[in-house]
């Protein structure tokens, strides 16, 4: 009866997909040509993204309209990047630089004002990425500064920040850090966290886990994601604490998928490869829903990934298939789980095959 429900599932997911064709996705036109890689999806209505060139906008209307916000403070600042973003609500929000400065900036008021809540002056800080575990603590985390991981916490809403204990987290190898490709190679699930890595020399990537909300660190090998200068980790999710998918690969050989993703059981304290197919190349953003497919009397899992060549979906995690041909940098998954996607060329869209839970 388990394989007879799980097969109609699967040929559900499967008919859904072939029914969106090539193009599953809702496209807004967001007025930047910016390329996007922070997205925080609050709702069906509200999100935020931002990326290159100081770009921050935001819809309250569901995608429709778009407003481009600045922060005075940063405006007259050459090539900068913001890639880490979270949003609260339509008003309430918190972005972090990727470079130099080396800030966090938090508006409560919809971006019409900005304060500086956290600043590194190391000329090596520069942020990969920040979630919140709820509406009071978080992490942030930057490339090794004076050779070790750089994590700071809030446990304020994001108002300030401290720093991590060194001591409490890995060394680093040579060459290793993160990729701030999608604001995803942090995640975090109640009270558990983990941060994918990559660069440096050939070898296999590293994942590092904490159990008690980024004080205290250890770290676990992902054999089938291998490092390199510009290989290794590039995102990770959870559905719950125990089913992890971390996916990734060279972003210099966007179209090969060999080394790509790597599946977890138990927490990420150990990894291994799919049974079946991967995603069908460099992958920078996964993210795990629940989608109702036109004749299931209930949603189902679905786990998204995406990439610059396209994106792919799996129900199992064991076998990927092609979603679309559309790139996306990142996804990013509402309270009222609509998944958004962000990319190249200020593109934003929505898939239209998941279903509003409220």
């Amino acid at each position: 009866m388990l394989r007879t429900c799980v097969l109609v599932i699967v040929c559900d997911l499967l008919n859904l997909t072939q029914s969106f064709g090539q193009q599953p996705w809702q496209n807004f036109d967001t007025t930047t040509r910016a390329s996007l890689r922070g997205l925080a999806a609050v709702s069906k209505d509200v999100a935020w993204a931002c990326g290159s060139q100081g770009t921050i906008v935001r819809t309250l209307d569901g995608g429709s309209r778009w407003n481009r916000i600045s922060i005075p403070q940063l405006d007259k600042l050459d090539k900068l990047e913001f890639r880490s973003i979270h949003a609260w609500d339509g008003n309430r929000a918190i972005v972090a630089t990727a470079g130099q400065p080396a800030v966090i900036m938090k508006t409560i008021d919809g971006g019409s004002t900005w304060l500086k809540v956290y600043e590194n002056p190391s000329p090596q800080a520069f942020f990969d990425g920040m979630r919140f575990f709820n509406d009071q603590t978080g992490l942030a985390f930057s490339d090794p500064v004076d050779g070790g991981l750089l994590i700071v916490k809030s446990l304020d809403g994001g108002n300030s920040w401290s720093v991590i204990e060194p001591s409490a987290i890995p060394k680093m190898e040579d060459g290793e850090a993160g990729f701030a490709a999608s604001n995803s190679t942090l995640f975090v699930s109640e009270n558990k966290a983990w941060i994918g890595l990559g660069g440096g020399s050939a070898g296999s990537s590293r994942m590092f886990r904490s159990n008690d909300r980024g004080d205290s660190w250890a770290f676990e090998r992902v054999e089938p994601i291998l490092r390199g200068e510009s290989a290794g980790i590039f995102s990770v999710a959870f559905d719950g604490e125990f089913k992890g998918v971390c996916v990734g690969g060279d972003y210099r050989k966007e179209s090969t998928a060999e080394h790509n993703i790597a599946l977890s059981e138990d927490g990420g304290m150990s990894w291994r490869s799919p049974k079946k197919s991967r995603p069908l190349g460099f992958r920078s953003c996964v993210v795990s829903a629940l989608v109702r497919a036109p004749s299931a009397a209930a949603e189902s899992p679905m786990w998204l990934t995406c990439g610059p060549t396209g994106c792919d979906w799996s129900s199992d995690r064991e076998s990927w298939q092609a979603l679309s041909e559309t790139g996306f940098h990142v996804l990013s998954v509402s309270i009222d789980n609509v998944v958004w996607a962000a990319g190249s060329d200020g593109r934003v869209a929505k898939f239209l095959g998941l279903r509003d839970r409220r």
